[in-house]
């Protein structure tokens, strides 16, 4: 990255601006700022637009089409006016729909017959009683006529010539439209809601394609106004100050068109004491883990990229935890699957997904589990599955101990490949010398620990093993100890290493024995599956079609939950191993931001 510093005449700032937001390469330096009242609002706005299109997303149920209103707030204004319809028919439903239920006992009758015997100069009442209220001389005052009866309670019409019917056991109930009227109503009130429905089924099918455009829209003026607010003003205010970056490949295109403008500019390479943008550079494959880096924290200018020397490590310990040949060849088919359908920005997770099945497929044949159907030895070296075309493959599955042994080779693998790149990381940032002692401790961990195991484990000869041990010890001790600061006194230095001597030995056996995590998870996620599977042969009934639907239902069940448990855990502890022991022996820092210059979204 190149640092640019722009003096610009205050007349010309916003003229430059849009020069610069063309240009789409200068990342500026913003300095921290209370958001204003109007961008304040905007971003309210925003988090609404993204709100209506999870909205819209959710009633879309064909292909998107091209839009037929272009204008966002045309068509924001039109969503919510129809949002706010639907609400209020949807309430004047449920209060119709409980009216409907207080008359339903009624029944339906003509209030025009009411209304003329009332004129006739009846006395009209409708009535309602408990059963056990019920007395018979109430006939001896009005004609009653049972209408309904139900859960204890009479309702009554009650017609009388003189006073109205009164008791305490008698409520009277005041009905003016019968049941029908209201069950006309309710369904005049369904087709309008239909109505409306329909209009924001239509408006799903290209509203997220206006909405999108509108929320840029949005973002961008926002990021012009926060632009506009870094200039510092000078001499009067009427010169303006605007830093920012510039990637090295590209810088001095940007500097012939900034000789084109009426702009005074320095362009300076980047201090230990600036806080430069990040723009990450990899390869395809590290490509797709630089979302799992980004989860913990970008690197900063001064310090290597660790994406491209984890994302091995990750899709290897992924396979390790899930294990499972058949659940890794599902994860296969189904990100083959997704990539023939989905959109270009959803096509690097997909590949990443692919790659994880494939290392998951790969540990899976290792372990020798095909959804939780083993095909290793047992302790005794016989077969837990008799497959004859099998035999020769199941003689070099590895078994749990070995699978035990593979996490923790790996851990002290990833450990010693951390310490090599902090070395490289160390002398690349302060210079070769300081990073002779982290060489020192790299050579001991990475050759004398390894000699002096594998000659106690007689897998080489002890005595060379020996040898190579105290060499390495020595070799790597002298800097580890004497030259751990340099410049600083010798006594200093050795106090020092013999602390750092404590603080390698306690954390080195933690670090490595955190990779057993890896084996821990292979091995409860196929024992899980082994569990279903014989919870599949054993509850299934004797009949013949129910006996299959049975053990299809309870497989179908308890691998998706196994699976589902089985992906969380291979997601999060390969994850935890990278970010806690990985980057904690590679010396990571981070901090670093990411590189977002100002252009036209």
């Amino acid at each position: 990255m190149k640092k640019f510093s722009l003096l610009i005449y205050h007349a010309e700032y916003a003229n430059i601006l849009d020069k610069l937001r063309s240009l789409g390469v200068l990342h500026v330096e913003m300095g921290e700022s209370e958001l204003s009242t109007e961008n304040s609002a905007k971003l309210t706005k925003i988090n609404h637009l993204k709100g209506l299109m999870q909205e819209m997303d959710s009633r879309r149920s064909e292909d998107e089409v091209e839009p037929i209103i272009t204008d966002g707030d045309e068509l924001i204004k039109l969503i919510e006016d129809n949002n706010h319809e639907d609400n209020r028919l949807t309430q004047e439903i449920f209060s119709l729909e409980k009216e409907k239920e207080s008359i339903s006992p009624w029944g339906n009758f003509n209030p025009e017959s009411i209304e003329g015997i009332k004129n006739a100069g009846y006395q009209i009442q409708f009535l309602i009683c408990d059963e056990k209220n019920w007395d018979e001389q109430w006939r001896d005052v009005a004609d009653i006529e049972l209408v309904n009866q139900e859960n204890g309670e009479m309702f009554m019409l009650a017609i009388s010539k003189g006073d109205k019917l009164s008791h305490a056991n008698l409520d009277e109930v005041k009905l003016e439209q019968p049941l029908s009227y209201f069950e006309k109503l309710i369904q005049d009130k369904k087709d309008e809601l239909a109505k409306v429905e329909k209009q924001l089924d239509d408006l799903s099918l290209y509203a997220n394609k206006v909405l999108k455009q509108s929320i840029s829209q949005l973002q961008t003026e926002i990021d012009y106004s926060k632009v506009y607010g870094s200039g510092e003003k000078v001499v009067d205010d009427k010169l303006v100050v605007l830093s920012g970056w510039v990637p090295t490949k590209g810088h001095e295109d940007f500097e012939k068109e900034l000789e084109t403008e009426a702009v005074v500019y320095t362009m300076d390479a980047p201090t230990p004491e600036d806080s430069m943008p990040i723009k990450l550079k990899n390869s395809k494959f590290a490509r797709l883990f630089e979302s799992i880096g980004e989860l913990y924290t970008l690197p900063n200018h001064k310090e290597l990229d660790l994406t491209p020397f984890f994302a091995p490590f990750y899709m290897l310990f992924f396979g390790f935890c899930l294990g499972d040949a058949g659940y890794g060849l599902l994860i296969v088919l189904g990100t083959l699957f997704g990539l023939t359908k989905a959109k270009p920005k959803v096509k690097p997770l997909l590949w990443l997904g692919f790659f994880l099945g494939v290392s998951t497929t790969i540990m899976g044949i290792l372990g020798g589990t095909f959804f939780g159907v083993m095909f290793g030895l047992d302790a005794d070296g016989q077969p837990l599955q008799h497959v004859a075309w099998l035999h020769n493959y199941q003689q070099w599955v590895l078994n749990t101990d070995n699978l035990m042994i593979l996490s923790l080779v790996l851990g002290y693998i990833q450990v010693i490949f951390g310490m090599i790149l902090k070395s490289v990381n160390l002398a690349r940032v302060y210079g070769f010398k300081y990073s002779i002692s982290q060489i020192g401790w790299t050579i001991i961990v990475a050759i004398a620990i390894p000699a002096y195991g594998l000659g106690m484990q007689e897998m080489i000869d002890a005595g060379l093993a020996n040898q190579i041990a105290i060499a390495a010890a020595v070799i790597g001790g002298i800097p580890a100890l004497l030259y751990n600061s340099p410049g600083k006194n010798i006594l200093l230095n050795f106090g020092t290493g013999l602390w750092d001597t404590y603080g390698m030995a306690s954390g080195l056996l933690g670090d490595v024995l955190s990779y057993i995590r890896l084996f821990a998870l292979g091995l409860s996620s196929a024992i899980l599956g082994s569990v279903f599977n014989s919870l599949a042969m054993d509850l299934s009934p004797d009949t013949i079609i129910l006996r299959q639907l049975v053990m299809v239902l309870i497989l179908a069940f308890g691998h998706s939950l196994n699976i589902f448990m089985a992906l969380l855990g291979s997601f999060v502890h390969p994850l935890r191993l990278t970010f806690v022991e990985f980057y904690k022996n590679a010396g990571f820092e981070g901090g670093g931001h990411k590189y977002e210059p100002f252009s036209s979204k």
